[in-house]
């Protein structure tokens, strides 16, 4: 009986409170995940609105973007495009890029939308006035200026961007 008190208790008592946390997990992940959906859906709409200012209203575009693409949206007004991309830096986590082309092609503004890039070094490509070099320019690039220190970070967001273009390149005339 010794042993039921020492071992097998503590074990069953231990295995109840895992199921019932599980449990209170589960449930608190089924309540606030369509919360945090609606979050990010909004937070995303408030950005696409930010990079593309004419911009009325947004409606999805669908189709066959490189795998890093996350979302595309074209203005309901003609106004352009919205292009959400991720790409590889130095960190391990992906750059989040959304970048606003219009109709024109070129750019009228950029915004980061997850920077995991070295502190103080990659996480430059978030600064204002990195970021800001890109508005007005077209899928030439001409001009682009990397942080030196910072190439790896510095060509992600230009392989982003690039990838932007390609994908305003494909849903242009669709």
């Amino acid at each position: 009986m010794n042993a039921m008190n020492e071992f097998v208790k503590p074990t069953l008592v231990l295995a109840v409170i895992c199921l019932v946390i599980t449990m209170l997990l589960s449930i608190s992940h089924e309540i606030t995940q369509p919360i945090i959906e609606e979050n990010d859906r909004k937070t995303a709409e408030i950005a696409r609105a930010e990079v593309l200012t004419e911009a009325d209203s947004f409606e999805e575009v669908t189709g066959e973007f490189p795998e890093n693409v996350q979302d595309v949206y074209a203005a309901a007004n003609g106004a352009g495009y919205t292009v959400t991309v991720t790409s590889k830096g130095y960190s391990s986590d992906p750059l989040k890029v959304m970048v606003g082309i219009k109709e024109d092609g070129t750019i009228e503004r950029i915004k980061i939308l997850a920077n995991n890039e070295t502190p103080g070094l990659g996480s430059k490509v978030s600064n204002d006035d990195f970021v800001n070099q890109f508005e007005g320019m077209d899928e030439s690039m001409d001009g682009f200026q990397a942080i030196g220190g910072a190439t790896i970070s510095s060509t992600a967001m230009k392989n982003a961007i690039q990838t932007a273009f390609e994908v305003y390149e494909t849903v242009k005339g669709a």
